[in-house]
Formats: structure tokens, sequence, C-alpha cells
């Protein structure tokens, strides 16, 4: 599937990684901002021939991999920052890597090197009754995302409201959890763009992830959906032309794709309550009352937006807990 271009924006490039086979993200989205010295926002990941297609498009403007002087990743998710030690190796220098104090430990050797399905993930997949051949496909699916990229240690930490200033840019850091906890947003006010991540992407709805290591964030009561919606307000402030996401196309009507994602999420939520409401079930029995579709393998991904969901109707006092498990049994209200 071809993406639009993208508009022409002085000092501004992006390189669209297309991303074979994961055709729900069309693409992995690298920014180029800067006459040189370079920065780029996300570095996309491993995958085969990826280094050199990025290669190939900096030499089209004008840059190589040694004009690049920081690199900012704006999650730390391995298809934002899979590339980042292969660039730095052939930069042949230090690159400065950049990434919000909340998701630095994700890109790290010692969580890499671990078995990135942990304990955690046994768990939930426990509490959820997953049937032992879903959770070896998840097992598998985990297992090669290491594959992916290479960990990265000697990273920089940002916070909110953090600014960047380079040669033709100016960027502002806006702190947008949800999709994970160290999400970020960036924002660029004299054009008017949104480097948003995954936070906003124009083809589907981003997830707010379920995060099964809350030992390792700040607030160990976070609920990635509540942060997610607040993270939304946020941008709704912002005077924004073009939105520039992780993924696919740009987008130019930012009012009118956080409108959706607040109606999905809003349906979503019924869906979940519906469900509950009609059979009290171990949440995985549910995935198919509440999706229309899943691709295979991604069974997780359902269980996770039940998990956020299911927070949010606790929350408002629509669902409650009636038996720990394992399997959890929720019922509606």
């Amino acid at each position: 599937m071809e993406i639009a271009s993208f508009p022409e924006v002085e000092n501004i490039h992006a390189i669209a990684l297309p991303l074979l086979g994961y055709s729900n993200l069309i693409t992995a989205n690298i920014y180029v901002l800067g006459k040189g010295p370079i920065t780029l926002i996300d570095a996309g990941p491993k995958f085969p021939g990826a280094f050199d297609f990025v290669k190939e498009h900096l030499h089209k403007i004008g840059f190589d991999f040694a004009d690049i002087d920081r690199i900012i990743i704006t999650h730390g998710h391995i298809d934002h920052f899979g590339l980042a030690k292969n660039i730095q190796e052939a930069a042949g220098k230090q690159i400065e890597f950049v990434i919000h104090s909340e998701d630095k430990w994700r890109i790290s050797t010692q969580t890499l090197n671990e078995n990135i399905w942990g304990k955690e993930s046994q768990e939930l997949m426990a509490m959820v009754d997953m049937p032992a051949y879903e959770v070896e496909k998840m097992k598998n699916r985990f297992s090669f995302f290491k594959v992916l990229c290479d960990p990265l240690d000697e990273v920089s930490t940002i916070e909110d409201n953090h600014e960047f200033q380079g040669n033709g840019f100016h960027l502002k850091v806006i702190h947008t959890p949800g999709h994970s906890p160290g999400s970020i947003s960036l924002y660029e006010p004299e054009k008017k763009i949104l480097f948003s991540g995954d936070h906003i992407i124009k083809h589907i709805t981003p997830n707010p992830l379920w995060e099964t290591r809350k030992d390792k964030l700040k607030d160990p009561n976070y609920q990635s959906l509540i942060a997610y919606m607040d993270s939304l307000n946020k941008l709704k402030q912002l005077d924004v032309r073009y939105v520039f996401p992780g993924h696919g196309e740009y987008i130019e009507d930012l009012p009118g794709i956080i409108a959706s994602y607040t109606l999905h999420h809003r349906e979503r939520m019924d869906l979940v309550w519906l469900a509950l409401k009609k059979e009290v079930r171990p949440l995985f029995h549910i995935i198919d009352e509440v999706f229309a579709y899943v691709p295979d393998g991604d069974a997780f991904l359902a269980i996770s937006e039940i998990m956020v969901h299911l927070e949010m109707l606790i929350n408002e006092k629509r669902a409650e807990l009636i038996n720990p498990g394992p399997p959890a049994l929720y019922r509606a209200l």
C-alpha cells in the first residue's frame, strides 16, 4: 500500500520506510530536521534492507549519516529505535540518543537481553485464560522482536516542555503518554507541524497499551487509556497545520481525528461492557464480541485493549472484579 507524499516543508524531510508484512502500519516514518548538522526523529526497525533504504534517502536530500548529531526517539518500541546503533556506527562518531525518562528502561541492554515475554506477561495470559497455543504464538512473536533492534544504553532523557534548537528548526517536547508511559510528541511552532509518534496515526486507532511492568513506572497507578485521553486533550490546544505520524500518511485535520478517537474508545468500552453483561467469562473469551477481526498473532494486543477499557469501566463503576482467579472474572454493573 502506497501513501501520499509528505508536504514539502523547508528543513524537514520524511523518510517513509516500508514495513513489508506489517500492512497495518504501512511504513515506519523517520524525519530529518535541519540544514546540517541534522536531527532525526525516530530511527525505524532493523528490517533487512532498512539501513540501505535510509542511507539512500538521506543521500537524495544531500546528507549522510555523519551529518546526524541527534536522534530523538518518540517512545521505546523497537520500530522507533531499531536502526539507531547501526546509524551511529556508520556515522563514525557519537550521536546523542534522546528519549523520555519513562521509556529509557525499554531500550536498554538489560531489558532487551531479558526474555521480553516475562513472568508478568505470562501472569496476564493466565488471568485472561488465553489458550496455550495462543500464548506460544505470543512468545514467538516477542522473541522475533529482539532481532529488529540493538539496545541503547548511553542515552539522554527528557521531560515535558523540553526544547530543541537546531539549524533551521525548533522543537517543543509534549509528553503524550498512553501508547507507552514515555511517549512524546514534538511540536514545531513556526511551521505548525506536530510529530506525533504513535499517538496519532491516520489509518488506525493507536493502542493505549496495558502496562505489564508497572514496577518500572514513576506512577504505579498509571492507567494507559486515561493517560491517552488526557494526552489527546493536550494536543487540542495546539495550532497544527500538519501532523507527521510515526506510521503511514500525514494528517491535516487534527481536531477531526481526535474526535474520531474519542468516539472510537467510547464505543469500544461499551462493547466490552455489553460482552460482560451478556455472560461472565474470562476476558480472552470476549475478544470476538469486542473486535470484528483480530489478525493471527495479535491476541495480546486485543487483550491489552480490553484490559485498558475494563479499567475505565471499573473507574466509572460500570464493572467490577468478582473473582481474581486465575482466570479472573468481571461482571458488568
